[in-house]
């Protein structure tokens, strides 16, 4: 098995097992997923700035915008108004949201912190071949050891 096959055998199980514990927002993963490269993009937009752009748009509100950021599949699950119900959750358990504090991307992983009123976490976002979002993790779980208190 290559690097490349074992990492997305690695994320498809962890995704797997992190969607079936109930979680306020998880997504889906989509079936075939690209291989690792350090800067795919949309347009004129990096991976990097389109995990930005979803998360201003998640948290701003703009849950139409930020819906348009799923790949085709995840949209077939989630609408507008599930970004909306998942996002009210998953803030009644953090807080408010406060700002976004840093952005890492790894092949096709975004990696974004967060502070929001109560904790500042790690958000992950998974992207495909085409610069949509196949896997959203928030994790906010208060076992999590990402959690942070906030500054």
């Amino acid at each position: 098995m290559g690097q490349s096959t074992h990492r997305l055998w690695l994320v498809r199980c962890l995704l797997t097992l992190l969607w079936s514990v109930p979680l306020p927002f998880l997504g889906a993963i989509a079936e075939t997923m690209p291989p690792a490269t350090p800067q795919m993009s949309v347009g004129s937009l990096s991976t990097l700035q389109t995990a930005e752009q979803f998360i201003d748009a998640l948290f701003g509100n703009d849950f139409q915008r930020a819906w348009t950021y799923l790949n085709p599949i995840l949209q077939e699950e989630i609408t507008p108004q599930g970004l909306q119900q998942r996002q009210q959750a998953f803030l009644k358990r953090v807080g408010a949201y406060q700002n976004r504090v840093d952005a890492e991307l790894d092949g096709n992983i975004v990696s974004i912190k967060v502070a929001f009123s109560n904790i500042t976490d790690t958000l992950i976002l998974i992207f495909d071949e085409n610069g949509k979002i196949t896997g959203v993790d928030f994790p906010a779980n208060p076992n999590s050891l990402s959690i942070q208190s906030p500054r």
